[in-house]
């Protein structure tokens, strides 16, 4: 509004500083955007989890949703556990600390998962 009228009254220094800044709004706006896509695009993929899954003897990367009853997930440190699952192996890698509250409980823990 301001960039029309300073253009009909022919003050042409003021409509060429709306101008300038109406542009740059434009550019940042764009750019900005153009960010918050590709980080709502890259916050996507970390939340549609996949797994490791052994089919037919080979290990395959599935997205959760396909995995099916009788699958084989094979689950490394770190990973996120995508399905209830039963755990068939499992390999212990921590090593037992001085007993106290702490380890008492994870050592319960682990006996009653390994006991199943």
């Amino acid at each position: 509004m301001g960039m029309v009228v300073s253009f009909s009254i022919k003050s042409w220094i003021e409509a060429g500083v709306v101008t300038a800044v109406v542009v740059i709004n434009v550019v940042v706006g764009f750019f900005q955007e153009y960010s918050a896509e590709k980080t709502m695009d890259s916050l996507r993929s970390l939340s549609s989890p996949t797994a490791a899954v052994i089919r037919n003897g080979h290990v395959i990367t599935v997205c959760s949703a396909d995995i099916a009853p009788g699958d084989i997930i094979e689950v490394k440190t770190g990973d996120t556990i995508p399905a209830d699952l039963r755990l068939i192996e499992a390999m212990s890698t921590f090593q037992e600390a001085p007993m106290s509250q702490w380890s008492e409980a994870h050592m319960y823990l682990y006996d009653r998962l390994r006991s199943r």
